[in-house]
C-alpha cells in the first residue's frame, strides 16, 4: 500500500511538472469521425475542446461537430495510419491506459487461456477469463482484472490494477493468489513506457516480496512494433526480461515475444 500512496503522490508531482494543458498532439493529422448515426467524416483535425470538433475535409470543407453528435474519434498518426488497436497490455503485463466505454477486446495465450476485457466506463476496466484445460477437468482456473486509468497530462497516464487467481473444485487445492499493482505510463498509445509496482497477496496475506515492472512498446511500420515487458523481485538479484514482435491489423494483435532463456510467447486478440 505505501508504495501505491508514494507512487500516485508521484503521479501528481509529474502531473504539476508537466503542464496539463498541453496542446492537442492529433492537431494537424487525420481523424475519423463516427457520427451516431454511424456514418463516418475523415479530415484533418483542426481544433477540438470538450464541447466540440472541427475537421477540414478536402470534399465538405470545414466542418463543425458538437462532442454529443459524435460517437467516437478515431486519431490517425501523422503517416494516416490506424492506431494501435491494443494498447491497454503488452503480452501479459499492461500499461496504465483503460478501454473505452463499451469498447472490448479477446485475448486467446497459446490457444489455451482465454480472457475478456471491457471497458466499463472510459477510465474504468474489467477482465475475466480462464484456462481450457482445467476448465475441462472439472476445476477451472479463474482470473480477472479490475483497473481504473487517470489521465494526468497529455502524455502520463496512471492507474491502479487488482488482479485475483483462483480455482474451482479439488484439482489444484486452495489456489488464492493476487496483485495490487500502480502503473505509469509516459508516451502515447503507439510509443510508451510503463513502470509499475506493486504487491503480491497469497491467501489474504501480503508478500513482503515487492515485484518491479518495466514494458513498453514502439511503432516499428503500419503493421509492426516492438514489445518488451519485464519483471524485477526487488527483494532478490532476479529479473525476467523480454522482448518481441507485435503484428497489427484494424481489430487484430499478434505478439510474438522471446522471454529470459528462449522461451516462446504468443497470443492473438481481438478487439470488439
Amino acid at each position: 500500500m505505501r508504495s501505491a500512496i508514494l507512487f500516485f503522490s508521484l503521479s501528481l508531482f509529474l502531473s504539476i511538472v508537466v503542464n496539463g494543458q498541453t496542446e492537442n498532439e492529433h492537431i494537424g493529422n487525420k481523424v475519423i469521425i463516427i457520427l451516431l448515426d454511424k456514418s463516418e467524416i475523415k479530415g484533418e483535425l483542426v481544433s477540438e475542446n470538450e464541447r466540440e470538433i472541427v475537421v477540414s475535409s478536402t470534399s465538405l470543407g470545414l466542418l463543425t461537430f458538437k462532442k454529443a453528435e459524435v460517437l467516437k474519434t478515431i486519431y490517425l498518426d501523422k503517416k494516416g495510419r490506424m492506431p494501435n488497436p491494443n494498447p491497454t497490455r503488452y503480452f501479459v503485463g499492461q500499461s496504465a491506459y483503460t478501454l473505452d466505454k463499451g469498447e472490448g477486446y479477446y485475448q486467446n495465450i497459446y490457444g489455451l487461456i482465454n480472457l475478456i476485457s471491457y471497458g466499463i466506463t472510459d477510465r474504468f476496466s474489467v477482465l475475466a477469463g480462464t484456462e481450457i484445460i482445467s476448465l475441462f477437468s472439472g476445476s477451472p482456473v479463474l482470473f480477472t482484472n479490475l483497473k481504473y486509468g487517470v489521465p494526468i497530462s497529455n502524455k502520463l497516464q496512471g492507474a491502479l490494477s487488482f488482479s485475483y487467481l483462483t480455482s474451482v473444485g479439488d484439482l489444484l487445492g486452495d489456489l488464492s493468489l493476487g496483485s495490487l499493482n500502480a502503473l505509469l505510463t509516459y508516451g502515447n498509445k503507439e510509443h510508451n513506457v510503463t513502470f509499475g509496482t506493486g504487491y503480491a497477496l497469497a491467501n489474504g496475506e501480503i508478500n513482503n516480496t515487492g515485484v518491479l515492472t518495466i514494458g513498453g512498446m514502439t511503432r516499428l511500420t503500419g503493421r509492426l512494433a516492438f514489445i518488451t515487458e519485464n519483471y524485477i523481485l526487488t527483494s532478490e538479484d532476479e529479473a525476467l526480461v523480454s522482448g518481441g514482435l507485435r503484428y497489427m491489423a484494424k481489430k487484430l494483435t499478434l505478439d510474438l515475444l522471446i522471454f529470459q532463456g528462449g522461451f516462446p510467447a504468443i497470443d492473438i486478440v481481438l478487439k470488439f
